[in-house]
């Protein structure tokens, strides 16, 4: 079930996301800028690399299909650069954890609560060009959008932006 709550912010389709440099866990920033006008981007907004273990490590599995799909993943969370660093390191991640424990970017897609660090699990999928496709936010992780729905959409949107 997606959450329909108004108290975090909805990004409308076809809308640049919003840009934001993070730490990963090898230090240095990274952007979504870093991969425009060549590939689509899934951002994964998780609470804890340690508590999303499950589903980073499906997002992993499935990393051979999204460069397929000419896509990359930036996932942030709300934890320090050095727990990233070691869940990246432990599960062998192929797609950086960025770093974001004061939540400026994650409340700029998705529900936070700065007293509890609380934050809903979010996907947005945007376009090589940075435009918004699809952004998905639910209360637990669970409800979030089967990864296979996500590759759907790349692959349409592989045959909308093919010369």
């Amino acid at each position: 079930m997606t959450h329909n709550d108004t108290s975090y912010p909805r990004l409308e389709t076809g809308q640049i996301i919003p840009a934001f440099s993070l730490p990963g866990p090898d230090g240095m920033p990274h952007s979504p800028w870093d991969y425009k006008q060549r590939e689509h981007l899934v951002l994964l907004f998780v609470q804890s690399a340690k508590t999303s273990r499950d589903l980073l490590q499906t997002f992993a599995s499935h990393y051979a299909d999204f460069r397929e799909e000419v896509c990359a993943i930036l996932t942030i969370t709300a934890d320090p650069v050095i727990t990233n660093l070691q869940v990246q390191e432990e599960l062998r991640l192929p797609f950086p954890l960025l770093s974001d424990p004061q939540g400026n970017v994650i409340a700029r897609y998705t529900y936070w609560d700065s007293t509890t660090r609380k934050l809903y699990p979010s996907i947005v999928l945007a376009d090589r060009y940075g435009a918004l496709y699809q952004q998905d936010t639910a209360e637990h992780e669970a409800a979030l959008p089967a990864i296979t729905g996500l590759l759907e959409s790349l692959q349409y949107l592989n045959k909308l932006c093919t010369p």
